[in-house]
C-alpha cells in the first residue's frame, strides 16, 4: 500500500463519471430504461469538465463501446425528449460534422477548437435541467 500522499496524488489525475445525487434519486431518472442510462454514461466518459456541450453521441464513436445503430437511435431520442440530453450542433449524416450534445444537469461550456453550436445555444454556467421540468406544464 503506497502511502497517504501517493494516493491523494493518483486521485487527483484519475477521471470519474459523475450523476448527482439529486438526478440519481429522481422519478425521471428511476423511469430510464437500461439502454438509456448506459448512453448517458458512455456520453459522460468524454467529459472532461470543461466541455459540455461538445459530446458526441455519433455510431464511430459508440460502436467502440457497443453500441449498434438502431439500438443508439432510441436511446438517443429518448434521452432528448426525457430532457437529460440537448443538441447543441445538429450534424450532417455525412461525415465531417457530427451532432454535438449537452448533458442537461451541467452548464453548457464554451466550445474549443473552431466549433460552432447552433442559433439560439449559447454557452452559460447555468445548467437548463430539462430533465426534471415538467412537460406538461
Amino acid at each position: 500500500m503506497g502511502s497517504t500522499a501517493q494516493r491523494k496524488q493518483l486521485k487527483k489525475r484519475e477521471r470519474f463519471i459523475g450523476i448527482p445525487y439529486r438526478v440519481a434519486q429522481s422519478s425521471q431518472f428511476a423511469s430510464l430504461k437500461a439502454a438509456e442510462v448506459k448512453l448517458l454514461i458512455d456520453m459522460l466518459t468524454q467529459y472532461t469538465g470543461s466541455n459540455n456541450g461538445s459530446l458526441s453521441p455519433c455510431h464511430s464513436l459508440m460502436r467502440k463501446r457497443g453500441w449498434a445503430k438502431s439500438s443508439l437511435h432510441r436511446a438517443f431520442s429518448a434521452l432528448l425528449s426525457k430532457g437529460f440530453l440537448v443538441v447543441t450542433r445538429q450534424g450532417w449524416k455525412v461525415r465531417g460534422r457530427a451532432t454535438l450534445v449537452a448533458i442537461t444537469w451541467n452548464g453548457i461550456d464554451e466550445p474549443r477548437n473552431g466549433i460552432m453550436f447552433d442559433e439560439g445555444i449559447k454557452p452559460s454556467p447555468v445548467p437548463l435541467a430539462l430533465w426534471c421540468k415538467d412537460p406538461t406544464a
